[in-house]
């Protein structure tokens, strides 16, 4: 998902009261680098982020699936995270707020609205201030809210205190979270109904036949998709595959990967070849070529970051919908039996969880390559891979935040609570 952003400028409030006064002074903003507008809807719907959707992290992902067509969305957002590169949405808003009042982001969020009819709203809340960016919008508009957690800031770890997250649940009509482990935990806390919408994937990638490697596939040599967001992570994966046999290609989503830090050469050494970031479209033939997925998770065992360790408790990672989507991969999560990762491999029967041990790995990796684990988690995730489209998926988050609940149960009966918890 969104991991561990970059630290916000300490001159934020500094800098948003210039904006704001060169706002109320009827200045143009347009060569600022926070604002950008191919056209101003009359009418729109509002999506709030913490920063740039883009395809670099799994939030930006997973939005350019469900809203294709951005055409009739304002963008706004509170930071820049990656260079301000985005794409998304008719008319794009970025200050940095972090420090900001309530007044002072009213003031923004009217001057960015004016002269359009907000219908509905909806915010991803990460950093503190993106929960007051949906008050003030829902405040000034009056249109309906929706709160999409992806990325937990509240209930493992520190980020968004417990009086503002209550307030944005209690006046938010729709509640939605990421994972079923995320919406047990939300709604016990609150007392209020959260529901799950998962990564989903593009129809025109996923494939509803399985799909399995060419013949003369390496059966050691696997893939490894997306960010990584612990810097332990990566090297307890690199010592276990040290000298194992084993070995994966990485495909990052960025191609210098913020906050990790290796040798390229290194860790190719060790096993891990680092390849630098394809485009979308070219992933379900790339995935194709390979025999098995590996996916490093949190151990849970109070050494990591609390950011880190919530991601992996309670953040299902896009990339595992991604691939068992497109092409049927069986999945080895190495960490804890206890996170999201493994969860969603588990319920489904799509591989197998081990801890960062190389006998444990190089075990589990053998059982996985036998042709009859292949063709059974092959077929599995074929079956799964229809549920998991995002076609229609904003026109279902729409008509539930209409009607106040999902407008049909799919992605509940999908993953419904474990009631033996």
């Amino acid at each position: 998902m969104i991991g561990s952003p970059l630290v916000i400028a300490a001159q934020a409030r500094a800098r948003m009261q210039t904006v704001i006064s060169k706002l109320q002074q009827g200045e143009n903003l347009g060569e600022s680098g926070l604002v950008k507008v191919r056209h101003a809807p009359k009418e729109a719907d509002v999506v709030i982020t913490s920063c740039e959707v883009n395809p670099a992290h799994g939030t930006g992902t997973l939005l350019l699936r469900m809203f294709p067509n951005s055409s009739d969305i304002i963008s706004l957002r509170t930071s820049n995270f990656y260079d301000g590169t985005q794409e998304f949405g008719a008319a794009q808003y970025c200050l940095p707020l972090a420090q900001s009042s309530r007044p002072e982001i009213a003031s923004w969020v009217k001057w960015c609205l004016a002269g359009t009819r907000v219908r509905r709203v909806m915010v991803l809340p990460y950093l503190p201030v993106d929960p007051l960016v949906a008050l003030a919008v829902q405040e000034t508009t009056g249109a309906p809210l929706c709160t999409y957690v992806m990325d937990d800031k509240n209930v493992c770890a520190e980020g968004i205190d417990d009086g503002l997250m209550e307030q944005l649940a209690q006046r938010s009509r729709l509640r939605l979270v990421i994972s079923p482990e995320m919406r047990d935990r939300y709604a016990a806390k609150y007392g209020l109904a959260f529901y799950v919408v998962p990564p989903l994937v593009p129809e025109s990638l996923l494939s509803r036949a399985p799909v399995f490697p060419p013949a003369g596939t390496n059966p050691r040599h696997g893939v490894l998709l997306g960010n990584v967001w612990g810097q332990r992570w990566l090297d307890m994966l690199r010592g276990c595959l040290r000298g194992s046999g084993f070995s994966v290609d990485w495909y990052c989503n960025q191609k210098q990967p913020a906050g990790l830090t290796f040798d390229r050469a290194e860790m190719a050494a060790d096993g891990i070849v680092f390849n630098e970031p394809v485009a979308e479209r070219q992933l379900p033939p790339l995935l194709a070529r390979f025999p098995f997925a590996l996916v490093p998770t949190d151990t849970l065992d109070g050494y990591s970051p609390p950011s880190v360790r919530a991601i992996a408790e309670l953040s299902l990672p896009s990339r595992i919908p991604t691939m068992i989507s497109m092409a049927h991969l069986p999945v080895l999560i190495v960490g804890s039996s206890a996170t999201c990762a493994a969860r969603f491999v588990s319920r489904f029967g799509l591989g197998e969880i081990v801890p960062y041990e190389r006998e444990a790995i190089t075990a589990a990796l053998t059982r996985l390559n036998v042709p009859a684990a292949q063709s059974q988690i092959r077929e599995r995730a074929a079956k799964l891979a229809g549920a998991l489209t995002a076609e229609g998926s904003a026109e279902w988050i729409w008509r539930s935040l209409d009607e106040g609940k999902p407008c049909d149960r799919r992605y509940e009966e999908m993953m419904p609570p474990d009631r033996a918890a």
